[in-house]
């Protein structure tokens, strides 16, 4: 399999899990990917089932598109990072922030609560924290590529 297409799967799973956590907690979700599989001279924008999706430009990054975002100061924007630069704007700037470990957890809280609701009505085999085994191969592979 092709690297880009594990970086697309990684993706769309991602923005899934996203859009379980939306559909519980009904907040806004804006998600920035560094340039989208073709370099472009404007950032590329799409709605993914209620998630606002940005894939940033040439030449730029989504590190850089965030920090511009947290100069805004949008309310109630929070960010999700565990860059040290972006943190730091996001104090000097009063905006809230989280970092991806508290993210998953709140994720996984409403996928078990979604869990919870579902298991009167079916009953699933296997770890439900655990990636599909397909997804632990991609992620093990991209781990490994150097940037």
């Amino acid at each position: 399999m092709h690297n880009g297409a594990n970086l697309e799967m990684l993706r769309n799973y991602f923005l899934e899990r996203l859009v379980n956590y939306k559909r519980q907690k009904q907040n806004k979700i804006t998600v920035i990917f560094d340039a989208y599989k073709s370099i472009s001279l404007t950032r590329q924008r799409e709605n993914y089932k209620g998630i606002e999706v940005i894939y940033t430009k040439e030449n730029e990054t989504a590190d850089e598109l965030i920090m511009q975002w947290i100069r805004t100061k949008p309310a109630g924007m929070v960010v999700v990072t565990s860059d040290r630069a972006i943190i730091d704007e996001a104090k000097k700037y009063g905006i809230a922030f989280i970092t991806p470990a508290k993210m998953e957890d709140l994720i996984m809280g409403c996928e078990i609560e979604d869990e919870e609701d579902e298991a009167s009505r079916t009953t699933k085999k296997g770890n439900p924290r655990k990636l599909p085994k397909k997804l632990r191969k991609v992620t093990r592979v991209i781990s490994k590529i150097k940037v």
